[in-house]
């Protein structure tokens, strides 16, 4: 088979619709997500849209340009999506959308009204100079900090295949190519490869991605309560004791919260055990509406207990903020199974020293607490010195 533009073309072929079939099987085990979903389809799109390039089709070739055009702007459009929903942002349909067609406008001019390939050439190189490096930037002004070196690696890659849309926009057509690309010439055949390349790249990026923000769901669900979101009793203790001895050492307080719903054994007993754990998702949104100018760690103790680690917060500070917490959970009724449902909490607070290790402070906390339960509940008791002074002593029906 000789090794001419229409050879490479039928190679391109095949190694697209490889990359839009091994993508596709990701769907198997990534069910219910868009973002493999998206990109698929983008693959699927730029397949066919090669498959029209390479393959003779008994159409006019006005309409064979039109309709490969066409499913290059979804394949782009598709991507770009994906990439957006990737960085957790919104997809930016509007825009791209307009931008492509703006573009078939001008491909449709120049293929029937004004036929010019070197035109085509130029406007189909600088939309895709465009894509690619707004989905470069996406990936590198919003990657989470957890997706972000997949995220780099991804956006040099499609950084590099702007590149290779600038060579192609630049190369020379060979004067007797008429209308037709693949007669376009040497320069265009080696822009062409180069694209290749760039795809099977871009096929592993966007793996690549998705790899590794499974990875950080993992990690996220081996250290997280799945009921409530909160840290599980393992990550707040291991992240606490870091924490702990961090402040130790910079010789700055460090405060523990030890709060516990007040007679939430009725609430599974009347309501049922559905409404219990509304209840529980319930007060830990409430507290983190009133933990975010605060540096915290807030786990899952066990059942309806939790536990709040301040680094740098001294006694007093902590005790207010758990009074806060008092206040907006008792003000905040939830509602669960047609009921409206009241819950309060006694919170314990307690202080470390210089030699203080968590086990003991979470202790100090918890006896505070106690004390709390025992003075009537719905209040906040500070562990001071070994003794408990309260600091809220006012029962809040």
């Amino acid at each position: 088979m000789p090794f001419d533009f229409p050879t490479i073309a039928f190679i391109g072929l095949l190694l697209y619709f490889s990359i839009a079939l091994g993508f596709s099987m990701i769907l198997l085990v990534q069910r219910g997500q868009w973002v493999p979903r998206l990109w698929a389809a983008s693959l699927w799109a730029g397949a066919l849209s090669t498959a029209l390039f390479s393959l003779p089709l008994p159409i006019p070739e006005v309409a064979s340009i039109l309709l490969r055009n066409v499913l290059a702007m979804a394949c782009s459009v598709l991507l770009l999506a994906g990439v957006a929903l990737h960085v957790e942002r919104r997809p930016p349909w509007t825009p791209a959308l307009a931008l492509a067609g703006l573009y078939l406008l001008g491909i449709a001019w120049f293929s029937i009204v004004s036929p010019d390939l070197r035109v085509r050439l130029v406007l189909y190189s600088v939309l895709f100079i465009v894509w690619k490096g707004w989905e470069a930037w996406l990936l590198l002004r919003y990657a989470p900090a957890e997706i972000r070196i997949s995220s780099r690696m991804a956006a040099a890659v499609f950084l590099l295949d702007a590149g290779v849309f600038l060579a192609r926009g630049l190369a020379p057509v060979a004067p007797d190519a008429g209308g037709d690309v693949l007669r376009a010439g040497l320069p265009m055949y080696i822009t062409y490869l180069g694209g290749l390349f760039t795809t099977l790249a871009q096929c592993f990026a966007l793996m690549l991605m998705i790899v590794e923000r499974q990875l950080v769901a993992l990690r996220r669900l081996a250290r997280t309560d799945p009921l409530t979101g909160a840290l599980n009793r393992a990550a707040l203790l291991g992240d606490g004791q870091l924490q702990l001895e961090l402040c130790q050492r910079q010789r700055r307080p460090f405060s523990a919260l030890m709060l516990d719903l007040d007679h939430f054994k009725q609430v599974n007993d009347r309501f049922g055990h559905q409404a219990g754990d509304i209840a529980l998702r319930h007060a830990v949104q409430v507290m983190r509406a009133n933990l975010r100018r605060y540096d915290v760690l807030l786990g899952r103790h066990g059942g309806e207990e939790f536990v709040l680690l301040l680094p740098g917060e001294p006694p007093a500070h902590a005790a207010e903020l758990a009074e806060r917490l008092r206040a907006a959970l008792a003000t905040s009724p939830v509602a669960a199974g047609g009921h409206l449902i009241a819950l309060t909490a006694s919170i314990g607070v307690a202080t470390a020293g210089p030699d203080t290790d968590l086990d003991t402070l979470l202790d100090q906390a918890d006896q505070a607490q106690y004390a709390a339960k025992h003075a009537g509940r719905n209040r906040v008791v500070l562990h001071v010195e070994g003794t408990m002074g309260a600091t809220e002593t006012v029962k809040h029906a």
